[in-house]
């Protein structure tokens, strides 16, 4: 890949990452809300301000360990055969988002939904970075997935 892919992709994958620990955060922070509207006393707002100085980078740090290898091979496969469809980030976000789960819990969990949405809005803002010019640098000959198409629609 040349050197302006390789940094709108790297720009694409923190960005999805910065958006799935975003869904998750908030989740959290919502059960966190919700757990204090039963309590006598009610939370401050530091407890907030601590869940989030504590959980968004620790969070991050668990979302760009458990995406890093899968995120880059669906990388290479979206730039390699030219994939700049919105379905198939949104799709491999959502897949990402479920093996990361399984790799974190070993098995399949109630919150598994969470992981599978994280990763779906994750594909999401990687195709808006990065992936609606997947293989754009690449010659036309190098784009596998377009000739393939291009063959088929001669026939």
């Amino acid at each position: 890949m040349a050197c302006e892919t390789c940094s709108r992709a790297t720009r694409g994958w923190l960005g999805g990452c910065l958006t799935a620990t975003a869904v998750i955060q908030l989740f959290f922070l919502l059960i966190l809300a919700l757990a204090s509207a039963n309590r006598v006393t009610p939370m401050s707002p530091w407890d907030f301000v601590f869940a989030i100085l504590i959980g968004v980078p620790l969070i991050l740090f668990f979302v760009c360990v458990l995406s890093g290898i899968p995120s880059i091979a669906t990388i290479w496969l979206s730039e390699r055969l030219c994939i700049r469809s919105l379905v198939f980030f949104v799709l491999a976000g959502g897949l990402i988002g479920s093996a990361s789960q399984m790799v974190l819990y070993r098995s399949v969990n109630e919150l598994g939904w969470l992981y599978v949405t994280a990763g779906c809005f994750a594909g999401l803002n990687y195709w808006y970075i990065a992936g609606r010019y997947a293989g754009a640098e690449t010659e036309q000959p190098k784009c596998l997935f377009q000739n393939m198409l291009s063959r088929m629609n001669r026939l």
